[in-house]
């Protein structure tokens, strides 16, 4: 089952004035944090562990019975750039996988409990994106599907076709390092009632050979879309909203 958590800089305030909590970040990721060099990477790597340490350890907790201090696990970054969890309790190394993504000040974190799972967390801002980026980064599938779409939609779903290929591509730790049209995902407008919605998946084998089988999902937060990609095919709701 897939667990996960959104959160704002205003769920701590020493969030919002971008320093870490006392007791939130393990001595590796303190030496993280220091060697970042802009103040914008440092308050959005520093909510992603915040988001992520809270949705591990309460997941922890709930599903394990064992309480974790914040402060006993590190989640860094691994070889291909994908968050790694590492600690000295077992119960918890290399025991799960997980997602993080971060837009204006929001973070949203994705987790599962299967360490060779592939999964995929993303959260884009609605706004308008133009015809060019259309044209260069989505399939001839999407463009034709957004072309059919009605103007006073088109936003939204140019933004949940894209965050749907960067979870997918996420998922398989490629990430933007290959072809955005190597996966064509298409989101169902149809059924938006701000709960989750499945979407259809089709990995070009051209450009990506023997992709994992996985299933998507995409909601509309607020002013945000928000989607997984993963292996099982069950979403747990967060107990944070």
């Amino acid at each position: 089952m897939i667990h996960w958590l959104l959160q704002t800089r205003a769920a701590h305030p020493d969030l919002a004035r971008g320093v870490p909590p006392v007791r939130l970040l393990s001595a590796a990721e303190t030496a993280v944090f220091n060697a970042l060099k802009t103040e914008k990477r440092r308050r959005d790597w520093l909510l992603g562990r915040w988001t992520a340490k809270q949705l591990i350890q309460t997941v922890v907790k709930q599903e394990k019975n064992v309480a974790i201090a914040l402060e006993d696990f590190s989640i860094l970054a691994g070889a291909d750039g994908a968050p790694i969890i590492n600690s000295q309790w077992p119960i918890v190394n290399g025991q799960w996988s997980i997602s993080i993504s971060h837009a204006r000040e929001t973070a949203f974190c994705a987790l599962v409990e299967q360490p060779s799972w592939p999964i995929g967390a993303d959260i884009e801002w609605i706004e308008p994106r133009s015809e060019r980026f259309v044209t260069d980064y989505f399939t001839k599938v999407e463009q034709a599907l957004i072309a059919e779409t009605r103007s006073e939609r088109r936003d939204l779903l140019v933004t949940a076709v894209w965050s749907a290929k960067e979870a997918a591509l996420k998922a398989i730790h490629q990430g933007l390092k290959v072809d955005t049209r190597c996966v064509t995902c298409l989101p169902n407008l149809a059924m938006t009632d701000d709960d989750w919605m499945p979407f259809v998946m089709q990995w070009d084998p051209r450009r990506i050979q023997n992709p994992p089988t996985l299933h998507g999902w995409w909601r509309q937060h607020n002013n945000f879309v928000l989607t997984i990609t993963a292996q099982p095919k069950q979403l747990v709701r967060s107990i944070f909203q």
